[in-house]
């Protein structure tokens, strides 16, 4: 009787596993979609409102949902400080502090952080020219995530249940 329960459980925690790296994949393309509508927002305040940077970076985090209001509140209290390094340094840090908490992976950390050495120095076309290369970048990276997402799901609840079948067979 113990190593039915043993074996139900050790099959059910397999299986948990699976289904949780198939959600990872959905929040990962939940936030490659929001940071989309982040960089289209400020985007729009650099374009059409005209506002430095630090103020474009505050307008957008005060609409951000969180980790994200932080990641763009800080930016932009670092920036009016004018106490510390270059934006690109700015931008580095507080996508390790800030953005670690949410499903990217670290191509996508590294995409988002070219954005960065582009933006603090350039004029405002060419810092306008960058934020759409890299919406142009996420919207491949989305089209790829999400054509490959329904396949991986599937493969990783597969993958957990096998796993739990085969480390029973194994200990019985």
């Amino acid at each position: 009787m113990l190593k039915i329960v043993g074996a139900i459980l050790v099959i059910a925690a397999t299986t948990g596993i699976g289904v949780t790296a198939g959600r990872d994949l959905k929040v990962r393309l939940d936030n490659l979609r929001y940071i989309k509508k982040l960089m289209l927002m400020l985007r729009g305040e650099i374009k059409y409102l005209k506002a430095p940077l630090g103020e474009a970076f505050f307008n957008v985090g005060n609409r951000a949902k969180a980790p994200f209001c932080e990641f763009f509140n800080k930016i932009a209290l670092e920036i009016e400080s004018l106490e510390s390094e270059s934006f690109y340094v700015i931008w580095c840090k507080y996508i390790d502090e800030e953005l670690n908490k949410i499903q990217l992976n670290k191509r996508d950390c590294l995409t988002l952080k070219r954005v960065g050495e582009h933006l603090g120095y350039m004029d405002k076309e060419m810092q306008l020219g960058m934020i759409d290369l890299y919406v142009e970048q996420l919207e491949e990276e989305i089209i790829i995530s999400k054509d490959s997402m329904q396949e991986k799901i599937r493969i990783y609840n597969c993958l957990g249940v096998v796993a739990g079948i085969f480390a029973v067979l194994i200990t019985i």
